[in-house]
């Protein structure tokens, strides 16, 4: 794992908002999906952030999330709130973890707290102090039954299936509900999801309720920045929905799942973006990203942008404070990221 690390408060002149990595992404919904860390166990091949290979991880401090979370509820309103921990890493490795679920949780309006998770670093103990903290639910991307092919996807030497149901075992009964979340990766594990949709029934059927233990099965796809499976091309999202649905009527059980199983509703979303594609803008670099091309700069307090660094130029501390003009190479208005280029000529 990468020992660069950056720590990220109120002094570090970071903003939460506006980098896809890190902070907080509001998409005009019920929830607000939280990126605390970017630290990960794993190195998957499919991996499409390729989490663990970062030049620079970095960890934010909890009081600082807290304090916008609450900054975005009073906006959004203080009612039907989940908040969902999916960091470009593993969230079991934030040191912060149970102390920031419990004040999530201590928020009024906070309804579901929700977070995703490899689950290898899952523990018995893990499990009570997330019961205490009060965890409503985990994802856990589980892709096989068979721990060959989970340490090839995995890029692994060891992974324990049995450990890691076993954990599952003690999660739901620690009335934590369970969302078994595979990646179908088409003629390489179809009959390793097949395996999970029948674990996910035998569950049900020794009591544990379709609330309790859900499946999602998740479309693979391709990234740009991320790792890709050799040999393994994604399939049309039609494709995809027809397989689910030969398979919802081959074991009776429900497969497809949309904001509504998950009680998602529009709600105000607490900024709008006022940039668009090859807008120039100026701004202040505060930080060094991901990789050695990136660096993040700082719109205002709240809004925050990630700049791709124009080859050869690398990012180097001599940049921090300086004020730039970049263009926006991409303006995400459904969850307001923005992403720009430097020097742009």
């Amino acid at each position: 794992m990468n020992e660069t690390i950056k720590y990220i408060d109120r002094t570090s002149e970071i903003p939460l908002t506006g980098v896809d990595f890190l902070g907080i992404i509001d998409r005009g919904t019920n929830i607000l999906e939280l990126k605390p860390l970017t630290q990960c166990n794993l190195r998957c091949k499919y991996c499409f952030v390729s989490s663990g290979d970062y030049d620079i991880n970095f960890v934010i401090n909890s009081n600082y999330l807290i304090d916008k979370v609450n900054e975005i509820i009073a906006i959004k309103g203080n009612y039907n709130i989940e908040i969902h921990l999916a960091p470009y890493g593993e969230m079991l490795l934030y040191g912060e973890l149970f102390n920031l679920i419990k004040n999530l949780s201590d928020i009024e309006g906070v309804t579901t707290i929700s977070m995703q998770s490899n689950g290898v670093l899952l523990s018995k103990n893990i499990i009570n102090k997330l019961k205490k903290s009060n965890l409503t639910r985990i994802n856990i991307s589980l892709n096989t039954l068979k721990e060959e092919t989970a340490c090839y996807l995995c890029n692994c030497a060891k992974y324990d299936v049995d450990r890691l149901l076993n954990n599952i075992y003690s999660l739901l009964d620690s009335k934590i509900n369970v969302l078994i979340a595979p990646v179908w990766f088409p003629g390489e594990n179809d009959r390793d999801i097949e395996d999970i949709i029948k674990l996910i029934i035998n569950l049900r059927s020794e009591g544990y309720s379709e609330k309790q233990i859900q499946i999602g099965i998740q479309k693979y796809l391709i990234y740009k920045t991320g790792r890709k499976l050799k040999k393994i091309r994604p399939k049309s999202w039609g494709y995809f929905y027809l397989q689910l649905s030969k398979l919802e009527k081959k074991y009776g059980i429900k497969l497809k799942l949309g904001p509504r199983d998950f009680g998602i509703h529009k709600r105000t979303k607490t900024s709008m973006l006022e940039f668009k594609k090859d807008d120039l803008i100026k701004l202040k670099i505060v930080s060094g990203g991901r990789w050695k091309n990136e660096c993040i700069g700082k719109i205002n307090d709240s809004l925050g942008i990630k700049i791709l660094l124009k080859k050869p130029l690398v990012f180097s501390e001599i940049l921090i404070g300086k004020y730039i003009e970049a263009k926006v190479i991409k303006a995400s208005y459904k969850d307001n990221i923005l992403t720009a280029f430097f020097p742009y000529r």
